[in-house]
């Protein structure tokens, strides 16, 4: 038996409630539902001019029972309202397919491998290894401290701009970028890496075969995080490890992301 049960590892709260007001008119946060029970009591009487009657009677008691319509039941039923509109649910592109489905403000279901940036686990490894070199006399203090302040800044962006993620969809070099509201998050970020995710998404940009996408806007970086002087001597771009100018070859597709889950 195929259950419709989705295990949720992101979950925008607030876009799923107003796709419901809109598909419905309204939001209910309660549901109600009224039982009754009912008991029959049986015997026997005279009626006069007629012999010994049976009669019957009822009575009962009823009950209401009330319950909280969680998020994910939202989402059901807006994921239901667009199944039953056509919604695209995709796990194989071509590049014909994609020229097809891929439109700007089209939502769109997508299954595939998932991936987040290096940048937290990089800037983890980036103290431990640098704080032991310096130790052991391999690299300079003032080179560490200018790395890992330059990870720092970075990751301020990505902490400002949204958690960076890649889906990758299987046999096929078409790629979709989210940026994650880390406040949606429903499990820790090592547990949602891996295979055969599902994606609910509203299609925003598309890079075409043949251009770039840098998954960190550097030139922010710079204007934001550097005086004057220090933007004339060292551009941050050129700081930063290559590792760190993460760049996704097109087809691309940026996506407002709705719900992640299996």
């Amino acid at each position: 038996m195929k259950l419709g049960f989705r295990d949720f590892y992101y979950l925008d709260i607030e876009y799923v409630e107003n796709l419901l007001g809109f598909i419905e008119g309204y939001i209910e946060e309660e549901v109600s539902k009224l039982e009754r029970k009912e008991t029959t009591t049986q015997g026997k009487g005279k009626i006069p001019g007629i012999a010994d009657a049976s009669r019957s009677s009822k009575g009962g008691e009823e009950f209401t029972s009330k319950g909280k319509i969680t998020s994910e039941i939202k989402f059901k039923k807006v994921i239901d309202y667009l199944i039953a509109n056509d919604l695209d649910q995709i796990d194989v592109f071509d590049d014909n397919l994609w020229k097809m489905l891929i439109q700007e403000d089209e939502m769109i279901e997508v299954k595939g491998i998932l991936n987040f940036t290096q940048i937290y686990d990089l800037l983890k490894d980036a103290e431990f290894i640098g704080n032991t070199s310096m130790k052991l006399g391999i690299i300079d203090e003032k080179e560490v401290e200018t790395v890992l302040d330059m990870l720092n800044k970075l990751r301020a962006i990505q902490d400002k701009n949204g958690i960076p993620i890649k889906i990758n969809i299987r046999d096929s070099d078409h790629t979709f970028v989210a940026y994650l509201d880390e406040k949606y998050l429903l499990k820790r970020k090592k547990d949602i890496i891996g295979n055969d995710f599902k994606m609910l998404c509203k299609i925003e940009r598309v890079i075409p075969r043949g251009k770039n996408l840098e998954l960190f806007d550097l030139k922010e970086l710079d204007m934001k995080y550097s005086n004057r002087e220090q933007r004339r001597k060292n551009k941050i771009k050129e700081e930063l490890p290559a590792e760190f100018d993460e760049i996704v070859k097109g087809p691309v597709a940026v996506v407002l992301p709705v719900a992640i889950y299996r």
